[in-house]
Order: C-alpha cells, then structure tokens, then sequence
C-alpha cells in the first residue's frame, strides 16, 4: 500500500499528464481549426467548441504552470509532513487564485514575440512549402503562446509555494515550541 507521499507524488504526476494532454489537445484543435470538421458532424457542439477552445488551451496552461511551479517548489521543503502540509496549502491557494493568475498570465504571454516579423514564416516555407507553412505557422503561434502561459503560470506556482512555506513553517515552530 503506498504511502501517503508516494499518493501524492502519484497524483501530481496524473494530474500533469492530463494538464499535458488537453493542453496538447486545445492548443491543435485552435491552431489547426478543428471545430469547423466538428461543425460538419454535429453544428452546435462545433460552435460551442469554436467559442470555448481558447479558454481551454489558456486553462490548461495555466493550471499545468502552476502544477510544475509546485511540484518543483516542492522538492526544496524538507521533511514529509511539512511538505504534504505545504502541498495541500498551495493548492488550495491555486485554486482560489486560479482565475485571476489565469488572466494575468495569459495577458503577459501576448507580450514580446507573435512570430510577426515574417522571419518565422520565411523559414517555415522553406522547410514545408507553402501550402503547408500556412498551417504549421499557426501551430507554432499557438504552441508558443501555449508555452509563454506555462512559464509564467510555472513562477507563480513557485510563488505560491513560498507562501505556503511561511504558515507551514509557523505551524512547525508553534509545535516544536509548545513540546520543548
């Protein structure tokens, strides 16, 4: 039977896969227009899709950022209570901030580089040709933008972990201070 850290270690791993796996997922269908096939089987699912696979790509991002962020951040706290304790703080802090920090981080991924400049598409037409540049350009936009989300989702899931380490710590402290 496994151990109540090997459960977790488990579940943040599960948890990652999928976060990887639907991000992957929304992050294609937006860039590769699916919801226009879906559309041809079944237009109202094609049309809610179309007006939510944004949200989703973001969403996924955002929530595997902030789920690396902890699981990294993790890894510095010592002691396997003080971590679960941690752990539980944190997400329970991501959860509350999850909407706001998903807003923020995905306004702070538009900034800095689009693939605008023409160089990107330049390269990509020379590899794959024309016909096929246009597609793969889109994949690549979205992937990176996909990416920007992560990365900034990834720091403030460290950040959240050092929140959490301050009232684990106090907890810590008040314990070891009433039992000497």
């Amino acid at each position: 039977m496994a151990s109540g850290p090997q459960r977790e270690s488990r579940l943040l791993r599960w948890l990652t896969l999928v976060l990887i796996i639907v991000g992957e997922l929304t992050t294609l269908s937006y860039a590769m227009s699916a919801p226009m096939a879906l559309r041809s089987l079944n237009p109202s699912t094609g049309a809610w899709w179309d007006a939510h696979q944004f949200y989703f790509m973001e969403a996924a991002a955002t929530a595997l950022g902030l789920l690396i962020g902890i699981r990294i951040g993790r890894r510095f706290v010592v002691g396997a209570r003080r971590r679960s304790r941690m752990l539980i703080l944190a997400m329970i802090l991501a959860i509350i901030g999850f909407v706001p920090l998903l807003h923020i981080c995905a306004a702070s991924a538009r900034l800095g580089w689009s693939a605008g400049d023409g160089s990107t598409w330049s390269r990509i037409v020379d590899l794959a040709g024309f016909a096929a540049a246009k597609q793969l350009d889109k994949v690549l936009i979205a992937s990176v933008y996909f990416l920007k989300i992560v990365g900034f989702a990834l720091l403030a899931g460290l950040a959240l972990i050092a929140v959490a380490v301050v009232p684990s710590s106090m907890m810590e402290e008040a314990r070891t201070g009433s039992a000497g």
